[in-house]
């Protein structure tokens, strides 16, 4: 056996009660095992509570058996592996491709192996993406960095796309919802992807402790969003005037939230001076808040990117500022689509959803 790939065999059969396999794992890790412990835990178990666990003996092998539920996702950890496993009643091992581990069944068409090939998927995606990134932030000319950042949302968008792509291939069996709490991190400071991923997720998600994890998430996340009313607000243009939420009253008001740092507020400048024209003619007030605490920045960015429509600043900056917070705006940029009579319609609307809305 090679010293860079484990072999794991799972022996899984039938016993009197349908609803659990018996459960066998053996193998040699090929690597010093962190405590010397193996074991399976479920997604919602802490840290490392196992379920099923053993010890390796001197020379890194070990042996685990038990009862196991079929159509459960569980994690398999030895060292500082962290393998999915959606439970079948099939064999299975372990490989090592180039720096990853996966765990594969001996039946071609099995659905831990449709894991595997999205999760690899996902792994070339991301990999692609990582090295864009590298050097994005030593880039000091803030035009070349904005034309960075709008290849590396394209990117993400393409990788966010196939992801919900998965959640639909797997709906209705925890791999989908364990997907979805592999990316809560993500999906809790992204609500319009979370919500595309509870949409995807639909009403098949089986019930137990995963889904209630996922679904109470999403709750927490809902409620930490900007509904109903618009705060009101009273800012400085770059004269010194001051406006406030009532002099758009009886208007639509697209609100974008941003600073003169942030390189895809700088990108999102750019899409607004394309769109600017056709969203005034179809009635559509663009307003900009700045959130930047430096005047002549803020002013500088302005004369960088030419912008036309009306801009508005809170000198105090993003971590001081009462308006985004009041605004819930966690970070930038961040848009909203307020109504004639100062209610929140849509956060982040594309181009394609104010036409809706104005039609």
């Amino acid at each position: 056996m090679k010293k860079n790939i484990l072999y794991i065999i799972f022996f899984m059969s039938l016993i009197a009660c349908k609803q659990e396999a018996i459960f066998k794992l053996e193998g040699h890790s090929g690597q010093a095992l962190r405590n010397g412990t193996v074991g399976l835990r479920y997604p919602t178990a802490p840290g490392r509570q196992y379920f099923l666990s053993t010890q390796a003996d001197s020379s890194d092998c070990f042996f685990l058996t038990g009862e196991i539920t079929p159509g459960k996702v569980a994690f398999l950890n030895f060292g500082y592996q962290h393998l999915p496993l959606y439970v079948e009643k099939q064999h299975y091992r372990v490989v090592k491709e180039s720096d990853n581990y996966y765990i594969l069944s001996d039946q071609k068409e099995s659905l831990q192996n449709r894991y595997v090939q999205y999760m690899c998927q996902i792994y070339t995606l991301d990999s692609a993406y990582n090295r864009l990134c590298q050097g994005y932030d030593t880039i000091s000319d803030i035009n070349r960095k904005a034309l960075l950042s709008d290849r590396l949302k394209l990117d993400f968008a393409r990788r966010n796309d196939r992801i919900i792509q998965g959640i639909k291939e797997f709906a209705g069996t925890e791999i989908a919802l364990n997907i979805v709490n592999e990316l809560m991190y993500f999906c809790e400071v992204d609500y319009r992807f979370f919500t595309r991923a509870m949409e995807a997720l639909g009403d098949s998600a089986p019930e137990g402790d995963l889904k209630n994890r996922v679904t109470e998430a999403y709750e927490q996340a809902k409620n930490r969003q900007l509904t109903g009313n618009a705060p009101t607000f009273s800012l400085p243009d770059m004269n010194g005037k001051m406006y406030s939420l009532e002099d758009f009253k009886g208007k639509y008001l697209l609100i974008d939230f941003w600073a003169s740092w942030c390189s895809p507020c700088r990108t999102k400048n750019k899409e607004l001076n394309k769109h600017y024209q056709e969203l005034k003619d179809m009635g559509v007030n663009v307003v900009s808040v700045s959130l930047d605490n430096d005047r002549d920045k803020w002013l500088k960015a302005l004369n960088e990117d030419q912008v036309s429509w009306l801009q508005l600043v809170d000198l105090d900056g993003f971590e001081k500022s009462k308006v985004r917070t009041d605004y819930k705006v966690e970070r930038v940029p961040t848009v909203y689509l307020i109504d004639p009579q100062g209610k929140v319609l849509i956060t982040g609307p594309s181009l394609e959803e104010v036409r809706d809305v104005m039609k």
